[in-house]
């Protein structure tokens, strides 16, 4: 972690606040201000995660500042790696002790709120809320498919427990979304393997399908043939998350080559439809997840049947 952030300063390139060379290399698109004096190359910049942006943005804004914050909420998530269903390009958060309300600027927002130092670690070089207040802070003021996402991803690295979830969360004062707080968890899981998978979680359940059982084991008389996102045994079906990165991440695909994955996929997938009780599968992109009627409508013709109505409102994906 603390590699990859000394990485990510080295991108941050300095000058004086209102130099005249920056700001016309501003102007031409060739490079981003992130902070007064504070900028990076355009191109990079494009090139960065979500993740990546929004901690560049904590690494180029808190350290001017001139009292004492804690990085928290999104930002905080991005300092630790979790998932950002965002761009990473909004105001950088920070928790600010000595405020009675949160105040929000084109920079920084600076949240309310007593942060004790149980729940405050170094990263980079910041004092950033841990992250397991990370997740709490997230589900109390995030979309629920952002909170799910962050809340997985601290279950399954085993940054957190959901007891130490549920104990941070009682210490907290009540506010109005205590009780979506408090769903997200119990709802999330160590088993999500990606935060599309936590999003797509979120949306079959608003969408009022049945719980289905996460990295379901299938074998043939070849052997292991893999584990699914999604299974639901009782109807014959199987649900796929493809995020893409498996064909475009070379630290996931290894020395194949886009084609030879492909290839690979659609094998594995043959196998999966020819177990036995299996009578089809759905696979399922970002793109698929912005359109929840349509991806509910996939599902029904999948045969998956719906155990309650959808919501009135299905969370922002």
């Amino acid at each position: 972690m603390t590699g990859h952030m000394t990485d990510l300063s080295a991108l941050l390139l300095h000058a004086r606040d209102g130099d005249t060379a920056e700001r016309r290399a501003c102007t031409r698109g060739e490079l981003v201000r992130l902070a007064p004096g504070r900028f990076v190359d355009a191109s990079t910049w494009g090139r960065l995660r979500a993740e990546d942006r929004a901690a560049l943005k904590a690494l180029a804004v808190v350290p001017r500042l001139s009292v004492p914050v804690v990085v928290s909420h999104l930002s905080a998530a991005a300092l630790w790696g979790m998932p950002l269903l965002g761009s990473g390009t909004g105001p950088v958060s920070v928790t600010d002790q000595r405020r009675a309300r949160t105040r929000s600027g084109a920079l920084l927002v600076r949240h309310s709120g007593e942060v004790v130092d149980a729940e405050v670690r170094a990263v980079a070089g910041l004092r950033t809320a841990s992250p397991v207040r990370v997740a709490v802070d997230v589900a109390l003021t995030c979309s629920a498919s952002q909170a799910v996402a962050v809340a997985d991803h601290g279950l399954r690295l085993d940054m957190f427990t959901r007891e130490q979830y549920a104990e941070c969360l009682a210490d907290r004062a009540r506010t109005r979304d205590r009780l979506r707080a408090s769903w997200v968890g119990e709802f999330a899981t160590p088993l999500a393997g990606s935060a599309g998978e936590s999003v797509e979680r979120v949306l079959l359940d608003a969408l009022g399908f049945p719980e289905p059982v996460l990295q379901h084991r299938f074998t043939d008389a070849r052997g292991l043939i893999g584990f699914t996102d999604f299974a639901w045994p009782d109807h014959g079906l199987l649900a796929e998350f493809d995020g893409l990165q498996k064909y475009v991440d070379r630290d996931l695909r290894g020395t194949a080559t886009v084609e030879e994955v492909v290839v690979r996929e659609k094998r594995r997938e043959d196998r999966l439809r020819a177990v036995a009780g299996v009578r089809g599968m759905v696979r399922s992109t970002w793109r698929d997840l912005h359109d929840p009627p349509a991806f509910g409508r996939t599902f029904v013709h999948a045969g998956l049947p719906r155990v309650q109505p959808p919501r009135r409102s299905s969370p922002r994906c």
